[in-house]
């Protein structure tokens, strides 16, 4: 059987990633596999990438991956170092340096304006989530400081950690947003300079770093014809493209 799996790396961003899941559950069987970092652990991509292969070892055909920004980029690093185990990947609000995140962006500003870091993080959510009412900033700044300790960055105040350039064997997908404040368009479309025929990048309108929140149904059209691309056979639901017009 086909297999499809989130990767997760944000627990207490994971709320927003729900609407996508629910959408893409209801025609793939998807599984979804989270990295814990507690605060004993040290910061570590490759410990993520490290235990993700450990949960599918066992698995006996490639795996269909995606990943929303870290999460992304621990399934791009499994990807590079295990080709054969990933039929195909797709990312979204992942930059071609990866690791250019909402991380590296809330200590760019930082270290370069003269506010509080809750200001800057006030400042982080609302731009991070276009349109949000100001009595939701807080519960969206509590939640990015959870993720600033929770998830496997190497960034910090002293260091930001980008990660090589550069392509990946497997069928891929790239998503994001034209108003995303952190992937802006050359780091987005600075993937095409690697793709192969059969990948694809596509980008909504409108919806910041999290625009597969606020567009999931669309969203999940979009992956779904690129899985159907590569596996006919598959039963995925067609929506009406006349929906998003």
């Amino acid at each position: 059987m086909t297999k499809f799996l989130w990767v997760s790396a944000s627990p207490s961003l994971k709320y927003f990633h729900r609407r996508l899941l629910n959408n893409l559950s209801k025609v793939v069987e998807l599984e979804f596999w989270e990295y814990y970092q507690t605060l004993d652990e040290s910061s570590s991509i490759e410990g993520a990438v490290n235990l993700l292969d450990e949960h599918l070892s066992k698995s006996d055909r490639p795996v269909h991956l995606i990943g929303h920004g870290i999460g992304g980029v621990i399934a791009l690093g499994y990807s590079r170092i295990y080709p054969t185990k990933v039929a195909s990947l797709t990312l979204l609000s992942v930059a071609v340096k990866a690791g250019i995140n909402w991380h590296s962006y809330y200590y760019t500003q930082l270290q370069s304006l003269p506010f509080s870091r809750d200001c800057i993080l006030k400042s982080v959510a609302s731009n991070l989530f276009p349109h949000t009412c100001a009595s939701h900033v807080h519960g969206l700044v509590d939640r990015l400081e959870r993720d600033l300790v929770e998830s496997p960055s190497n960034h910090s105040l002293f260091r930001l950690d980008i990660l090589a350039e550069g392509g990946v064997e497997m069928p891929m997908m790239i998503c994001g947003s034209q108003d995303d404040p952190v992937i802006s368009s050359p780091a987005l479309y600075g993937w095409t300079s690697y793709f192969k025929s059969v990948d694809k990048i596509w980008r909504t309108s409108t919806g910041g770093h999290f625009f597969h929140h606020f567009h999931s149904e669309l969203v999940s059209y979009q992956i779904q014809q690129f899985w159907q691309q590569l596996e006919p056979g598959l039963a995925l639901h067609q929506l009406a493209r006349a929906e998003f017009n």
